[in-house]
């Protein structure tokens, strides 16, 4: 079925090995002037991100035994997520979490220009979920990056939690944490929802496949390890509508955070619709 995808059928490479899954949050503080969630060094998925609902832009967690990343619901079946969080070519070692729901997959797919650089993949749900009339996805639009550039976009994540401490191996770790030896720290995967708002730049690079982000942000945001495959949405407030335009790729939790641009994946989403 070809159709641009935007229905109302109701309303970093940053993928790391996170061996531990979270049983539990633990409590947080809350600001007594906006009672909104205070968010610690140590509970993170964008680093400093507000606390994010999954129906904000239809964000999952993209489960492989015990290592995370992102994605976002196209349809009730199809998830979008970054090719290099599939390093599995076995469908039952996936699963797709969306508001609680646990979904297994019947089908993986990688853009077949994975190689140059376009680091994007769908996985197809055995089961679709069952959404409400006016859930909406994000739109997919063929369009130029360079449209993107200076534009403000919001990037969501399950990122990992930083346990702030240096590492060489596990054993330097807290109990549940796993070292990420090319960043040389703690994490374990969250539970939680994040997001932030961020400029786009030019990729240095390849401008045309990529984009990044101005990180840090004025908030002291940047992305982490498990947001791979989070959604970048540009809000088109005339028209009241969402567009996914990047699917994050590669981050170093300082000054760079990589996404895949819609200019490189759009026509082969649109395509396997």
């Amino acid at each position: 079925m070809k159709r641009p995808i935007l229905a109302t059928l109701g309303t970093v490479f940053s993928a790391f090995s996170l061996m531990a899954c979270m049983a539990g949050e633990a409590p947080q503080d809350v600001d007594q002037a906006t009672g909104e969630e205070v968010v610690s060094e140590a509970e993170q998925a964008i680093k400093n991100g507000t606390p994010a609902t999954p129906d904000e832009a239809m964000v999952v967690s993209v489960w492989r035994d015990s290592n995370l990343c992102t994605g976002m619901l196209l349809s009730p079946s199809r998830v979008l997520t970054a090719a290099h969080c599939l390093t599995s070519t076995h469908t039952g070692d996936y699963t797709v979490t969306y508001a609680g729901e646990d979904r297994a997959i019947s089908q993986i797919l990688k853009h077949p220009n994975v190689s140059s650089g376009v680091d994007v993949g769908i996985l197809v749900l055995s089961t679709a979920y069952s959404l409400g009339p006016l859930t909406e996805y994000p739109q997919v639009n063929v369009a130029d990056t360079d449209g993107l550039i200076g534009r403000e976009v919001t990037c969501y994540g399950y990122g990992a939690e930083d346990v702030g401490g240096t590492c060489t191996s596990n054993a330097d770790c807290a109990t549940g944490f796993t070292c990420i030896t090319a960043r040389h720290r703690c994490y374990k995967p969250t539970t939680t929802l994040r997001k932030g708002d961020f400029t786009v730049i030019s990729d240095p690079d390849k401008d045309d496949i990529w984009f990044r982000l101005d990180v840090l942000n004025a908030s002291g945001q940047t992305t982490l390890p498990g947001d791979s495959g989070g959604p970048c949405i540009l809000e088109n407030t005339s028209f009241g509508t969402k567009h996914v335009v990047g699917v994050h790729k590669a981050g170093n939790n300082t000054d760079m955070s990589t996404n895949t641009s819609r200019e490189a994946f759009a026509a082969w989403v649109l395509a396997n619709d």
